[in-house]
């Protein structure tokens, strides 16, 4: 393969050639030639067209970097690097609807042009900073803000330990409609139903609105009712945890006691707590016990339990139900209910698919946690999340949704269950080569395939190549290396997949049809050989009734004289008619020499004849036992003008 130097041309070319591609430089020359001239391999000088590189010219960067430490690649080219976080180039590298102000930026290989870093700012008739504005507003977004009401802008228009959240100003000079902030405890704990959108805040706890007849609290129920075994989990800032709670957040039900048997936990004996009004054993959280789909947290439901009512006649035993994770899918935190978000789990994450297109990754609701990661986004560019535990089944998963830890990306060789938390340069591949998506759990982190080039499976390799030499160690396996492969011009194969577009897998036919052999008395590999227009390779490419006469392949542990060649797809031949391939015969014929009586060698006196002979007749040797030999057989031989009988059988006699 050519090296890339060798194949640039057009622009490309010209390019490098600017930037200092000639190892010469502008005042290197010839021992043996003038400076402006080269010696042909004829003696003949001819003029040297290599343009000169100004000194003054912006330097190039193609491949990203600069030799220059103090200067940045920018656009291609060498530009000095900035000196602060509000320096910039070009609109694009400001944050917050802000706008680079004051730049200059040189194109590669300008020398009439100084660059010059811009600062990024609002334009005129916005402000940048408090200082700006008058009468007690904030510079918010390039514009000057009142609070607005009991809303905020920043955490500073908030109490001591709040934070505004929710709030989205449009840039100053953008389009946009403003949207005011509240005022909440930071992280997953409540202060007020503003924190909490369709749901409402109850012991510091963000819970969906009570149902028809349900109740957190008594005043959510009507007349002389009151809310019957509503149960709270508090939250505190950095407490916030759910884990300490014996019962997870649980709404009542709306009654009157005298119709139940509690009101609480203290009108029920001993390890028993009060369920909508009715006393049940306290479920176990290690065992995932519940009565009521509340004991299962977010996300969760209770299956399988049946409560006793104290008043309640025919019931004679309360049977408890198990947790069970259920699997929401969604494309946005609006789709989730109460106090879920939706995430794109780490694990088993898919970029693109078996036929190279992107995967639409399907959005899973999690509970929103303080601590812990549910994706990478949770984490530090450097790091991914790990050991986090996700229901992505749509009938449900047993154990519950985990949250993760952010942690240092998955080295080399190690074993990962994300195409996005190997380290950078290397990807999630699986020990089957032939499976890029998703990752199994044989799954390894290896270095980048090069398309064309290096690959790990046939999908690095351009149509008409394979990648072969391909060695992977898989997760925990008992090996310790592994090896890239190279993408080639197929050969070796055992199936058509291994080949590739435009080529078919060719393996020798005739042993694999021939009565006389068995699967493992033959060599399975075969050729990858170009798809021939008219032609065939197989006889599976003719269709049914018909096959590849004249298909001549070499099996694989034989030295043949002649080479492979294709053959021509053709109807099979009738009773007594000429065959030249086991294939070659009509159902319920088979192919068979008169001159060797036998049909497990195929010569140029072979015919078709019955495949089945009844009783103890025989049309070759291989019919009778094997202390015995067909005798009487007449089977006119192909190619013989004056014999036409059709075949008779003939009988077995002893040896």
């Amino acid at each position: 393969m050519a090296r890339a130097s060798e194949r640039l041309v057009g622009p490309m070319a010209v390019l490098m050639i600017a930037c200092g591609g000639d190892e010469r430089g502008a005042d290197s020359t010839n021992d043996a030639a003038p400076a402006d001239t080269r010696e042909t391999a004829g003696g003949d000088t001819a003029q040297d067209t290599s343009p000169e590189v100004d000194p003054n010219a912006i330097a190039c960067c193609p491949v990203g970097t600069c030799a220059d430490s103090s200067k940045a690649c920018v656009g291609g080219a060498c530009l000095p690097k900035k000196t602060s976080a509000e320096a910039c180039y070009f609109d694009g590298e400001c944050r917050d609807g802000k706008r680079c102000l004051g730049a200059t930026s040189c194109a590669c290989g300008s020398t009439d042009c100084t660059p010059v870093a811009g600062t990024c700012a609002y334009p005129s008739g916005c402000c940048n900073g408090d200082g700006d504005c008058a009468g007690g507003e904030l510079c918010v977004q390039g514009t000057c803000r009142a609070r607005p009401g009991d809303g905020c802008w920043r955490d500073s228009h908030c109490d001591a330990g709040e934070v505004c959240e929710g709030a989205a100003p449009a840039a100053c000079g953008a389009a946009g409609s403003d949207v005011a902030g509240y005022c909440a405890l930071p992280g997953v704990c409540c202060g007020s139903d503003a924190e909490c959108g369709d749901g409402v805040c109850r012991g510091g706890r963000c819970v969906e609105r009570a149902g028809a007849g349900r109740c957190w609290s008594d005043a959510e129920c009507g007349g002389a009712e009151t809310c019957l075994g509503e149960r709270l989990c508090e939250c505190a800032p950095g407490a916030s945890d759910t884990s300490a709670c014996a019962v997870l957040p649980t709404p009542g039900r709306c009654g009157e006691a005298g119709e139940s048997c509690c009101a609480g936990d203290g009108d029920c004996a001993a390890g028993e707590i009060c369920v909508e009004g009715e006393c049940a054993a306290r479920p176990d959280r290690e065992k995932d016990e519940c009565w009521v789909d509340g004991h299962c947290g977010l996300g969760r439901m209770c299956e399988g339990a049946s409560l006793c009512g104290c008043n309640e006649d025919g019931c004679s035993e309360s049977v408890i139900g198990q947790c069970k994770t259920r699997m929401i899918p969604c494309a946005g935190d609006a789709e989730c209910p109460t106090a879920m978000r939706c995430i794109l789990p780490d694990q088993a994450y898919c970029p693109y698919g078996e036929d190279g297109e992107p995967i639409a990754q399907p959005g899973v609701c999690v509970e929103r946690v303080d601590v812990g990661c549910w994706e990478k986004s949770d984490c530090a560019p450097e790091l991914r999340c790990g050991a986090e535990v996700v229901c992505r089944d749509p009938a449900g998963c047993d154990p519950p949704n985990r949250a993760g830890e952010c942690r240092d990306k998955v080295k080399r060789w190690d074993c990962c269950d994300a195409h996005d938390e190997c380290q950078d340069g290397y990807e999630c591949r699986n020990q089957d080569s032939s499976l890029t998506c998703p990752p199994s759990s044989s799954a390894v982190c290896l270095n980048e395939a090069v398309f064309g080039e290096r690959c790990w499976n046939v999908e690095d390799c351009p149509a008409g190549l394979s990648c072969y030499r391909v060695w992977i160690c898989g997760c925990n396996g008992k090996c310790y290396f592994n090896r890239q492969g190279e993408c080639e011009v197929p050969s070796n194969c055992q199936t058509n997949l291994d080949c590739g577009e435009g080529y078919v897998c060719a393996v020798d036919p005739e042993c694999f049809a021939s009565p006389c052999t068995t699967a493992s008395t033959c060599t399975s590999g075969g050729q990858c050989q170009l798809v021939v227009d008219g032609g065939c390779w197989t006889h599976d490419e003719c269709g049914a009734g018909r096959y590849c006469e004249g298909l001549r392949i070499c099996p694989a542990d034989t030295t043949c004289t002649v080479p492979d060649q294709p053959g021509i797809c053709a109807d099979r031949a009738g009773l007594g008619e000429c065959c030249t391939s086991f294939k070659g015969c009509e159902p319920g014929l088979r192919c068979l020499s008169p001159a060797q009586r036998s049909g497990c060698k195929i010569d140029h006196t072979s015919v078709c004849v019955p495949a089945q002979t009844p009783g103890a007749s025989c049309y070759g040797d291989e019919d009778c036992d094997a202390q015995q030999r067909c005798d009487g057989a007449r089977i006119c031989p192909c190619g013989v003008e004056t014999c036409t009988d059709p075949p008779s059988a003939g009988t077995c006699v002893a040896r």
